[in-house]
């Protein structure tokens, strides 16, 4: 949580206390936590070689005590010091192992990280079209798994990219809708990212001016989530009407499931439903798997757009 709000010096102190607690029990999964831990306010502070060592000693626990969780964790955390530190091969590696780690696990949390390291570091590599898609991909894994913390870093990679790539209006409305979803669940812009988001807004107000990238800008942010998602997989304008294809008696779907489906598309998280519906998170995450399934569809974006074509007498 301390990460998350960008206040490392008291990670740095949880990260301590939970790895003297850790040693002084003995407990290697808890040490190896730890270490992943207080390595990323060392990796904030610049100290690259030290977030490096500790994060190493960390998955050096997780294989000898076969710790999946943690394995997949701390090359989750390598990942960006490496690149950070310019070793681009090693950190196409890492991510490479980690991705097929998470592939083998079923595991799709880390995998969008990954993905989305992997796009950076083959971004700085000069490989850009195959680190957008990779990037496009990552966006569609952390919203199929509703990670909006998640979410957010990979539009802002989507954002640099297409600044860099000379589409600045495309880079503005990509960091409104990144701004969206930090609206929608109280987040703030990680500390890590700040240069890159910097960067970013600099070389858009160079490409179109203060006021374009304002108004594009507002683009983005007014959009609904799945909308951003939709623009950063598609690279095109969402379509603001949709003609209704499907009539009541086409949705299969329950009514308990109808009203699941009406939160998804009003960009309620799995948490937030299972509040309102008085259901458990992992119940909330049956109903989607089964209705996805029930309508053949992959992802909560075409969930989305699936209710959007309803008529308003099918979608109650």
């Amino acid at each position: 949580m301390a990460m998350s709000a960008n206040d490392y010096d008291a990670c740095a102190a949880l990260g301590e206390e939970s790895l003297r607690i850790g040693t002084a029990a003995r407990d290697v999964e808890v040490v190896g936590w730890a270490l992943t831990i207080v390595a990323v306010p060392r990796f904030r502070d610049g100290d690259l070689a030290g977030a490096k060592e500790q994060v190493e000693s960390a998955l050096n626990l997780a294989r000898l005590m076969h710790l999946d969780r943690l394995e997949l964790s701390g090359l989750n955390t390598l990942s960006p010091i490496l690149i950070a530190a310019g070793e681009i091969d090693r950190a196409i590696e890492v991510a490479e192992r980690d991705g097929a780690l998470s592939e083998e696990r079923g595991e799709s949390w880390h995998r969008g990280y990954q993905l989305d390291f992997l796009a950076r570091a083959y971004w700085l590599r000069g490989e850009r079209d195959r680190a957008e898609a990779l990037a496009r991909q990552a966006a569609l894994c952390k919203h199929a798994v509703d990670d909006r913390n998640g979410l957010t870093m990979v539009l802002e990679t989507l954002a640099s990219m297409a600044a860099e790539r000379g589409r600045p209006e495309r880079a503005a409305i990509l960091l409104g809708a990144a701004q969206r979803l930090r609206d929608s669940s109280s987040l703030t812009l990680i500390e890590l990212y700040r240069v890159q988001h910097e960067r970013s807004v600099s070389l858009i107000i160079q490409g179109i001016g203060r006021g374009a990238y304002d108004a594009a800008y507002a683009r983005g942010r007014a959009m609904t989530i799945d909308e951003g998602v939709a623009f950063a997989l598609e690279d095109k304008p969402v379509r603001k009407t949709v003609t209704p294809v499907r009539s009541a008696p086409d949705t299969a779907l329950t009514p308990r499931q109808l009203e699941i489906a009406r939160l998804i598309a009003g960009d309620l998280t799995n948490r937030q439903i299972a509040d309102r519906l008085f259901l458990s998170e992992r119940t909330v995450e049956t109903h989607i798997t089964n209705i996805l399934n029930k309508l053949g569809l992959n992802s909560r974006v075409q969930l989305s757009r699936w209710m959007a074509e309803l008529p308003e007498t099918s979608r109650s």
